[in-house]
């Protein structure tokens, strides 16, 4: 099945159908897809696909050196916008003409400037998304302080800081030595750049 939905709203309630019909015993998952030019088949399912191109594709705010966009919208027209300020997102990848912002975030993409650059990750201040729970979170680099007070919280999201933040610190020795000391490393979860020791920051 593909849906395109129209705003968060409609995800919320796709997930909460979702994780009602598994709770019932169905198989069935839910598949982001922007653009869908990675290389690798990430937005391809046999269950339930989200595109997001055909109307979460807008560009909400831009200001100076920051934009707030939904992840449907492609680069080209991002691009277009950005420059009209001055501004470039540098991490574009080949498919630069075709891909969309929100497949460039979710692949941390990187292109002919990553080298200079860096990734999209350096570019990232934060993401909204919706958790399993149906309901919608705010993820940024954050403080051991501000991450203690998130993982109290009886949430869903406290989970999520609560189970990834023992995995990353019981582990980090292990997590550091298995990095690949490569300029973009697009293999598997980057565990490893979670926590940042030197600079106390969680992200």
């Amino acid at each position: 099945i593909v849906v395109f939905p129209k705003d968060v709203d409609d995800i919320r309630h796709l997930v909460k159908f979702v994780r009602k019909q598994k709770e019932e015993g169905h198989h069935l998952s839910l598949t982001a897809r922007a653009a869908g030019t990675d290389m690798s088949g990430g937005p391809l399912s046999t269950s339930i696909v989200m595109v997001f191109t055909r109307h979460m594709n807008r560009l909400k705010e831009i200001g100076h050196e920051y934009a707030v966009v939904e992840p449907g919208m492609y680069y080209r027209d991002f691009e277009k916008a950005t420059l009209k300020k001055g501004l470039l997102l540098p991490c574009y990848p080949a498919s630069r003409e075709i891909c969309a912002v929100g497949g460039m975030v979710a692949n941390n993409s990187g292109g002919e400037k990553t080298l200079t650059y860096g990734k999209t990750d350096r570019y990232v201040r934060a993401v909204r998304m919706v958790l399993d729970d149906g309901e919608e979170y705010e993820f940024k680099p954050m403080t051991l302080g501000e991450l203690n007070t998130k993982k109290r919280e009886p949430t869903v999201e406290g989970d999520v800081y609560r189970k990834l933040s023992k995995l990353v610190f019981d582990h980090n020795v292990e997590l550091q030595r298995a990095k690949p000391q490569v300029s973009k490393n697009s293999t598997g979860y980057a565990l490893a750049d979670v926590w940042d020791r030197k600079r106390e920051r969680f992200d």
